[in-house]
């Protein structure tokens, strides 16, 4: 019996609430390759006297049915238009320091204040340039006001979330998993990948695997729904659509040929619906055009090999071939279940929603240890549980096996009782067995407890700062003392982040017993410290 696997959660759901629907992708670990159990899409209908919000919360409810949370992590994909991810170069710092480190930087990169916002990274590379150290990160943002209302939504559906991570990484993260590679020569090409939603449309563009490019792009949805609502004047009178007559002309005719001339439900010509619909189209044309522009610059002539679609407003009839056309590319209709694992009665209607579940598989594929915007506390939170529950499955398992070997030792005791006059020689002979399998269980039950010392020692030395110098050292039990001299100007801000970095680790309980100012023979300002902790 693997006992770690007692405490690993079996599955995985994947979240995206957008402005129109609700999204999910449940997925169990089989094997350690995830596998697609249920993916649905709940509209969310508009209604005066109910708020979105109740709306969103009641889309969410029904999506979960028959999830069982408490065996299952909850990764969100998360959107407004402050909220994204950028691939930046910062300076190159000890790992222990780097978080702060990237706050300071944070203001380089984004136009708004770190203070109102949450931001994770994850390290990509480590370079040099122009000889210089540095490191490539993918740098990920969200306003704490964005955060806040998706944690009260949440919390309204009963629902403890493991990460929420932005659109775009949750995109990158389903393109390199899911889609890029399940074709034949697919690795190294250069793909964009769009996301067009009712409020927000978010491009990607990947190389290989490599995130090189990702920006939000000022046209979505929501736009060729409006620009059917503007009042034409004919010889039929004057034209007025309402929102949902634009939303049906666009779902249903999208955009017409201009061979295929024809009135539309008595009210509407398709030459004024391609006369009307042209602004946006041209609009997300030139913003693509832009951002490949840019990214050529950026790269001294790499060229885009294919374009992908995803979102609501990709199923724009005839919009593939518009672009296609517009942009001399390779336009297709992206697939959110391409490459994956799937149970084939997961989703009825695969073909008119497959394209607009991809945000929900990239969250579920992007893992809690990578780009996580949930709060500190939040975070820290979740460390606990998962530490406690894992305390507890270990008790568990142990009085399980024992009660379990109980059980067994006493049937087989009976087994004895009744033969013992016809075999007191095989009593005799299975003794010694019984005696060695005794002192064999109360071995592991001392071991269970016993501190993993050896394990402890090396991933101290990996994090005890530069500037921390380590006098003595004493342990008893699974508690440990350590006293030392640190060499810093700022020596309890040195000891603070030093404390955090123990307890992220192995330790627990971590004390600072004391601190004296001192100076060393050279001069330097100093302090002597005393601290204690507990090894896990």
């Amino acid at each position: 019996m693997n006992i770690k696997n007692i405490f690993k959660k079996e599955f995985v759901v994947g979240l995206d609430i957008g402005t129109n629907s609700v999204k999910i992708a449940y997925f169990r670990e089989n094997e350690g390759s995830p596998h697609l159990i249920k993916a649905d899409l709940k509209e969310i209908e508009k209604s005066d006297a109910v708020s979105v919000e109740e709306k969103a919360l009641s889309a969410i409810k029904y999506l979960f049915r028959g999830i069982d949370l408490r065996r299952s992590k909850v990764n969100v994909s998360i959107n407004c238009p402050k909220t994204s991810i950028k691939k930046c170069t910062v300076p190159y710092m000890p790992k222990a320091e780097l978080s702060r480190g990237i706050k300071l930087e944070l203001k380089n990169h984004f136009p708004f204040s770190s203070d109102d916002s949450e931001f994770d990274y994850e390290i990509l590379e480590d370079v040099v340039k122009k000889g210089v150290r540095k490191y490539e990160v993918a740098l990920a943002v969200s306003p704490k006001m964005t955060v806040d209302k998706y944690l009260k939504v949440l919390t309204k559906a009963g629902i403890k979330p493991s990460s929420f991570v932005p659109c775009a990484y949750a995109l990158e993260k389903f393109a390199v998993h899911s889609y890029l590679f399940s074709r034949e020569g697919h690795g190294h090409n250069t793909s964009c990948f769009i996301d067009i939603g009712e409020l927000y449309s978010e491009l990607i563009i990947l190389k290989g695997k490599e995130l090189m490019f990702s920006r939000k792009i000022p046209i979505m949805g929501k736009d060729f729904t409006k620009s059917l609502t503007v009042a034409l004047a004919s010889d039929r009178g004057k034209t007025e659509l309402s929102m949902a007559d634009a939303e049906k002309i666009k779902r249903e005719i999208g955009i017409p040929s201009l061979s295929d001339s024809k009135i539309i439900d008595g009210k509407i010509a398709t030459t004024q619906i391609l006369s009307m619909i042209r602004s946006p189209l041209e609009h997300l044309v030139n913003e693509m055009d832009r951002c490949f522009h840019y990214y050529r610059e950026e790269t001294a002539g790499d060229k885009i090999d294919k374009v992908v679609l995803f979102g609501g407003g990709a199923s724009l009839s005839g919009l593939i071939g518009f672009l296609s056309e517009e942009l001399g590319l390779e336009v297709s209709l992206g697939d959110s279940f391409e490459g994956i694992s799937i149970d084939k009665s997961v989703i009825s209607e695969r073909e008119k929603i497959s394209h607009r579940l991809e945000l929900a598989v990239g969250a579920a594929l992007s893992g809690v240890k990578n780009i996580n915007l949930l709060p500190a506390e939040i975070k820290q939170e979740t460390k606990m549980i998962v530490r406690r529950g894992t305390v507890e499955g270990v008790v568990t398992a142990v009085l399980l096996i024992s009660a379990l070997l109980y059980i067994g030792m006493r049937i087989q005791l009976g087994n004895f009782e009744k033969q013992i006059s016809v075999a007191q020689k095989e009593l005799d002979s299975l003794e010694p067995q019984h005696k060695k399998a005794e002192a064999h269980h109360l071995a592991n039950m001392v071991l269970v407890e016993e501190p993993h010392w050896e394990d402890g020692f090396k991933e101290l030395s990996n994090i005890v700062p530069d500037s921390v110098h380590l006098t003595s050292m004493s342990m008893e039990d699974k508690v440990i003392v350590m006293d030392g001299i640190v060499i810093s100007g700022d020596g309890e801000g040195v000891l603070s982040d030093f404390v955090l970095t123990l307890e992220e680790e192995m330790f627990t309980d971590v004390k600072l017993v004391s601190i004296v100012d001192l100076e060393t023979e050279d001069g330097k300002a100093g302090n002597r410290f005393k601290l204690k902790c507990w090894l896990d």
